[in-house]
């Protein structure tokens, strides 16, 4: 009875499943090095310092609204904070001499300075917008090339450190959120379909990370043979086959398997309003449950957006930047608890 109940409820909203959301962000990073300088990993610390301070120079000359800094300048807890914001990554976080990033202040564009190469430019949107992001990188990279002579070669193209992104040293990527693959059981045969069209297929922190939450990065392999422009309508195409297969599999769920959905949604609800620790992963999990059902609608006071601020806001840098505070590990998991269950006091699953 209870079964029938919720599959005619929710079976209103079949055709209201929406495919916004399901791509959560988009990246287009350009690896850039100079030529006549070592790669970062064989440099000396005073032939980093020297890259850092034409790329400043550069970047000063053509992007003059950007925040230019050596990644040395922040400390610990900023730089986590902006290695869980994607404008740094893990390996240019443990960088000393000659470490830097740049960025827009709306956070849009950014420049990586000595990490794996002299320069990774990023841009970044919303959704799966992918040309915006792009053309977003694009822009800077023609404008930094005005005053810095890169390493590049009419028969391979950019040259970089690692050979994969020898080329056009384009990777392109999207962050999709798939839980209902999940919950379907479909989503390794996705991702062995991902990987036999040679698109690397990561978790949220990118590299060497797991799938946490059910959020995936997906982005090219090569760089070599293919334009920059092709590469890019590539992966957004493959990409927009996969947020369409999420969204069948949401649309099947509330069909098929009505209680496992309601199910999973109470259970992460009521988690997260009552417990009293919560280590990173596991409020992502949940976090991913409260994404799924705020974007079917099935939560009270609860969007999309909001979860999403969440997902970043519940990561260890950001807790304690809000906290104001250095805080060890269980100090992080019952702060992260006790700010999850305020935030989900009046929230109602609908059905």
């Amino acid at each position: 009875m209870i079964l029938n109940l919720e599959a005619g409820m929710l079976s209103k909203r079949t055709r209201d499943v929406p495919a916004d959301g399901i791509a959560m962000s988009c990246r287009v990073r350009l690896a850039r090095n100079l030529a006549g300088e070592r790669f970062p990993d064989w440099a000396t610390e005073r032939d980093r310092e020297r890259v850092f301070v034409k790329v400043r120079d550069a970047l000063h000359a053509e992007a003059p609204g950007f925040l230019v800094e050596p990644v040395a300048a922040y400390e610990e807890q900023e730089r986590e904070v902006l290695c869980e914001a994607h404008l740094i990554s893990k390996d240019l976080l443990e960088r000393a001499a000659g470490g830097g990033v740049a960025y827009a202040a709306d956070g849009s564009v950014c420049v990586m300075i000595n990490e794996e190469d002299h320069m990774r430019i990023q841009g970044f949107a919303s959704g799966l917008d992918m040309q915006a992001a792009w053309q977003a990188a694009d822009a800077l990279d023609t404008r930094l090339e005005r005053h810095l002579d890169y390493a590049w070669t009419p028969r391979l193209g950019y040259l970089t450190a690692c050979p994969s992104n020898v080329g056009t040293g384009l990777r392109a990527s999207a962050m999709v959120h798939l839980l209902g693959l999940r919950l379907q059981g479909e989503t390794e045969a996705v991702v062995r379909s991902l990987e036999r069209m040679r698109l690397l297929v990561r978790g949220i922190g990118g590299e060497g990370s797991e799938a946490a939450g059910q959020i995936y990065q997906i982005s090219n392999m090569d760089s070599l043979g293919m334009d920059e422009q092709a590469i890019v309508q590539r992966v957004s195409r493959i990409c927009a086959e996969v947020v369409r297969q999420e969204r069948n599999a949401r649309i099947r769920l509330i069909q098929e398997s009505p209680l496992v959905l309601v199910d999973c949604l109470a259970r992460s609800l009521s988690v997260l309003q009552n417990a009293r620790l919560l280590a990173t992963s596991e409020a992502l999990e949940f976090l991913s449950a409260m994404r799924l059902g705020a974007s079917l609608g099935l939560f009270t006071r609860m969007k999309v957006a909001e979860v999403d601020k969440l997902i970043l806001m519940m990561q260890p840098g950001h807790l304690q930047k809000v906290s104001g505070m250095v805080l060890n590990p269980e100090e992080r998991d019952e702060m992260r608890a006790e700010y999850l269950s305020r935030k989900m006091t009046n929230v109602k699953l609908k059905c």
